[in-house]
């Protein structure tokens, strides 16, 4: 799996090794909740249900990542080279320092996200495209596994951390929960590529309602040549456009950038309107009868509290790179 940033990562100061905690002593909090799991019940159940098994994965995959660096510096003990046991222990370490600074433990609440998923087979030229996205550069190969990207976009003058998830196969439920919006990428010379977008397309509807997700229909002409003629014309390309809700088109070439910058900039101001649409949709939120604004209790007697003391914290993340604890309940 790629991770990439398309800004540099500031340096990260390489310390001494502080002394190793024993995995398993406390050192993760679980954040899970002793007692029976929810029981099935009334409407919205399954819902709830679902939520809860998320969450569950989200803590064992967060939980296991630590036990694995214990294992890496276990082995790096067993490595003669000193100066080699040396080096390889700061990139871990430099890899656990990003681990424990990511963006759900350091951005601001202020910072927005747009997450968008590409999709399309190996020989569809999306791998490409997002590359020539982030680089400005060309590369042929294709990413079986995909790849996860971040970038910053600015949209009606305002920037939005641009979260581009390449999919190494077809969209599955975790992918259609995660995306705000979709491009579908095929190859103009290659016609199994061109069938794969209809085919995934019905597997995305399959889990999510493709009216609440905006999508993006791309054809590469990366890989057109005299051995390799373009076999996808013009009126079949706008008609699976249609086919997918009316999405906007685009040919793209990454070889020398064309419409490139265009596909992500039309879908983030999709994805924006669309949350703007919503917004608008639900209108002013009116206070109920028993909230504060209709409540006899006088405004000052009511306690202010700030949502930092009501919401988990974690502090000194960067000084406590092996000792993860979910405050208590």
């Amino acid at each position: 799996m790629n991770f990439q940033s398309s800004v540099p990562v500031s340096s990260i100061s390489q310390q001494s090794q502080p002394a190793m905690p024993t995995p398993g002593a406390g050192q993760f909090g679980s954040g899970t909740v002793s007692g029976q799991a929810a029981q099935p019940g009334p409407a919205g159940s399954q819902f709830v249900l679902s939520n809860s098994a998320a969450i569950r994965a989200e803590i064992h995959r967060f939980e296991s990542v630590h036990p694995n660096i214990y294992a890496i510096y276990d082995l790096i003990e067993r490595i003669d080279d000193l100066a080699l046991q040396n080096q390889i222990r700061e990139h871990v370490i430099s890899i656990e320092d990003s681990f424990v600074n990511s963006q759900e433990w350091t951005l601001s609440r202020s910072v927005p996200e747009l997450k968008v998923g590409i999709v399309g087979n190996l020989s569809s030229g999306k791998s490409a495209l997002v590359h020539r996205y982030l680089t400005g550069t060309y590369v042929q190969e294709e990413s079986p596994e995909g790849g996860r990207f971040k970038k910053e976009i600015v949209v009606d003058g305002q920037s939005y951390l641009l979260l581009i998830r390449d999919e190494g196969g077809p969209p599955e439920l975790q992918f259609a929960a995660w995306v705000d919006a979709v491009v579908f990428v095929f190859s103009l010379e290659d016609e199994i590529s061109f069938q794969t977008v209809y085919n995934y397309f019905v597997r995305l509807s399959s889990y999510r309602n493709t009216a609440e997700v905006p999508m993006v229909l791309v054809g590469t002409q990366d890989a057109i040549s005299a051995a390799n003629p373009r076999v996808i014309d013009d009126s079949r390309a706008r008609k699976l456009s249609n086919d997918l809700k009316r999405c906007t088109y685009y040919e793209t070439c990454s070889t020398y950038g064309l419409n490139v910058e265009r596909v992500f900039q039309d879908v983030a101001q999709k994805v924006v309107a669309m949350r703007k649409k919503q917004q608008l949709s639900i209108g002013p939120c009116k206070s109920l009868p028993n909230s504060p604004s209709h409540s006899s209790v006088p405004a000052a007697s009511i306690p202010s509290v700030h949502i930092n003391q009501i919401c988990a914290s974690v502090s000194n993340l960067s000084s406590t790179k092996r000792a993860f604890q979910l405050l208590p309940n």
